[in-house]
């Protein structure tokens, strides 16, 4: 059974089954992919997608991409996220209905005071996972591998505390 799969059985799963086997090196992987940047749709209100390159900033602090006439606003802090979810949930991409995109392949961040929707597209599932995955290590302050590994440890003396 996939990873995504027992995410939609049990949230105690998911979260047991998230760090046990996201290991430091496939955290530290997603991090490299997202610092390299991926190409990925981003929809918009009554628009057509646009594509661009999405990046994690050196510090770990932001989602940056380019190309963008507005530059300085072209980012997302990671403090500001409330959450990601995979899939085309977001209203942006119910309005997208006709669009034949693989839902695995998309997610939507939300972030803001106003609860604002970026919704992506990427060219494969695995390189959603890997933005997932990545983006919801850095929202719960797990971006490095020292507080990784703490994170471990407790997570093996007390498997079933969260």
């Amino acid at each position: 059974m996939s990873y995504w799969n027992m995410h939609k059985r049990s949230c105690m799963q998911y979260r047991r089954h998230f760090l046990v086997d996201n290991s430091v090196f496939h955290v530290e992987r997603c991090m490299s992919v997202m610092q390299s940047g991926t190409q990925m749709v981003k929809l918009k209100n009554g628009a057509k997608g646009l594509v661009r390159l999405f990046y994690l900033d050196e510090h770990r602090t932001c989602i940056r991409w380019r190309p963008s006439r507005k530059s300085e606003k072209a980012k997302i802090v990671i403090d500001s996220i409330y959450k990601v979810t995979e899939g085309r949930q977001s209203e942006i991409f119910h309005r997208h209905g006709e669009g034949n995109f693989d839902p695995s392949c998309c997610f939507t961040i939300y972030h803001g005071n106003h609860m604002e929707s970026l919704d992506l597209i990427t060219s494969n599932p695995e390189e959603a996972r890997t933005w997932i995955t990545g983006l919801k290590y850095l929202m719960a302050g797990i971006s490095d591998e020292d507080s990784l590994a703490k994170r471990q440890r407790t997570h093996d003396q007390y498997p079933f505390r969260f």
